[in-house]
């Protein structure tokens, strides 16, 4: 029996050696709005991690400022496939040997597309597949902290209703998610990072 290690088993072991510092870790947060999610990701942001925040309020409120049907509410389909875009820009940017965390993914776009009864294009179901995330965080609506302007129009019950559409979602795609459960910046970050 040979128990000395060959030139090809040495080079395979020093691969697998080296590969896990290489490893880059994507992180989602999600959840409706009135859930805390901006607060939370820039707090984390604070704490070192790269974080790729939500464009889509900055998307709304550039078409209300130029007067453009390009919002949820008139042009769903033009409004996802921009922000889905986006989002794909920012999953390709994320930093090597690091974790990254990002607001929201184009898994929130499909939950959102199945709230408005349109359908996914071969596209996006294909980077639905590809795009994947190594953990999920999902913040519960918080009743308190909920108010309306002009990017969120969402009412409380509306948001209960996006909710819902979340989490069939992210299960769909075969995700577990783990529940930040309200509470101060502080805890909610501490609970994160205790779990990354």
């Amino acid at each position: 029996m040979r128990d000395k290690i060959g030139p090809l088993e040495v080079h395979l072991k020093f691969y697998e050696d080296i590969s896990y510092p290489l490893k880059t870790t994507r992180i989602a947060i999600t959840g409706s709005p009135a859930t805390g999610k901006t607060t939370l990701s820039l707090a984390l942001e604070q704490h070192g991690y790269p974080v790729f925040h939500e464009q889509a309020r900055e998307i709304i409120q550039n078409s209300l400022d130029e007067e453009s049907d390009l919002v949820p509410w008139k042009d769903l389909l033009g409004f996802t496939q921009l922000v889905w875009d986006l989002r794909n820009e920012q999953y390709h940017n994320a930093l090597l040997e690091k974790i990254n965390i990002y607001d929201r993914t184009n898994v929130d776009a499909y939950a959102y597309l199945n709230k408005g009864n349109a359908e996914l294009s071969e596209d996006w179901k294909a980077d639905l597949q590809e795009m994947r995330f190594e953990k999920v965080f999902f913040l519960p609506v918080w009743p308190e902290i909920h108010s309306l302007d002009k990017q969120r129009m969402e009412t409380l019950e509306e948001c209960y209703e996006v909710e819902e559409h979340l989490k069939v979602a992210y299960k769909e795609l075969g995700y577990e998610y783990i529940e930040v459960p309200p509470a101060s910046v502080e805890e909610r970050v501490a609970f994160i990072l205790a779990r990354l």
